[in-house]
């Protein structure tokens, strides 16, 4: 009986554990997607803004540029945790 309780505790507790990560992966998989695609939607809109001389930025692509830096931001957190 005691054995059996210890061995249901365990794997309980392995269970758990695995769905912790699988859950983590996911959360930094999302993340990076997020980057991703603010990444490319920043360069579409706004590379050309950087050949300028002086390079100067518009307010939506400053906006834009604060946007990845903050997911960026979470995903170097959430990688962090690992």
């Amino acid at each position: 009986m005691r054995r059996t309780t210890g061995l249901i505790a365990l794997t309980a507790t392995l269970t758990f554990m695995l769905a912790g990560c699988e859950s983590h992966q996911a959360k930094v998989d999302a993340l990076q997607k997020e980057y991703d695609q603010l990444n490319q939607q920043f360069a579409k809109d706004c590379s050309a803004e950087y050949l300028k001389v002086p390079p100067t930025l518009s307010q939506k692509c400053t906006d834009e540029s604060k946007k990845l830096g903050e997911a960026g931001k979470r995903l170097q957190e959430e990688r962090a945790k690992q």
